[in-house]
């Protein structure tokens, strides 16, 4: 087969599953996850089962998991090989010893666990709020595109951390900051509309907080 005309899959190495696992969400808007603490054969059957299902537009594929049974992995290997159609594959582990070599062979492997650690964002977002955002903004001083998108997933891993949800669309926001900043986009208006969309999260799901 041509592999220049398949997606080769990817495996990640870390320490944050659920951080990856959101940061590929903001990449890949057609995206399906299946994390399992314990990846065992039925689950690989229902990735199997998902990735023949048509799709028009690229459509990634998120197996993650601490451990993954032998059996499981020897059942995906076919599929990991040669994916069907707009199918990638991407598998999310903490170990690199979690995976068989076999599967190892036939996939890109980026090792992000020796990376920095991951800072808070540099805003209380516990107590947004519009005096806050205002002061925020007027004091962000020039950013490089790599520090101003490492700046946007340190907001990310800041909500998550401290139990703000975001919706598909709030999160197709975070996507389209990341493009900007790669674009060269300018530093205060991305993260206006980001704290100011955070901001309103807060509000909509406390007054829902208050009705129940």
């Amino acid at each position: 087969m041509d592999t220049s005309s398949r997606n080769i899959g990817e495996i990640i190495l870390t320490n944050d599953i659920g951080f990856e696992i959101e940061n590929i969400k903001l990449h890949y808007p057609n995206c399906r996850i299946y994390f399992e603490s314990n990846f065992q054969i039925d689950h690989a059957r229902a990735v199997i089962d998902e990735c023949y299902i048509s799709s028009n537009t690229l459509k990634c594929i998120v197996i993650a998991g601490d451990n993954f049974n032998s059996q499981a992995q020897n059942t995906l290997l076919k599929v990991l090989e040669e994916p069907p159609l707009n199918i990638k594959f991407i598998l999310i582990t903490k170990s690199k010893n979690a995976i068989l070599p076999t599967i190892l062979s036939r996939m890109i492997v980026f090792n992000k666990k020796y990376t920095m650690q991951r800072e808070e964002f540099d805003l209380d977002l516990k107590s947004l709020s519009l005096a806050s955002i205002r002061d925020y903004i007027k004091d962000l001083n020039y950013l490089s595109k790599e520090d101003l998108r490492r700046k946007i997933e340190d907001l990310l891993f800041s909500l998550q951390k401290v139990g703000i949800r975001l919706n598909s669309s709030e999160l197709d926001c975070f996507s389209s900051a990341i493009s900007q900043a790669e674009s060269g986009g300018n530093a205060k208006y991305i993260f206006l509309v980001l704290l100011l969309m955070i901001l309103e999260n807060k509000r909509r799901n406390n007054n829902f907080d208050k009705n129940l």
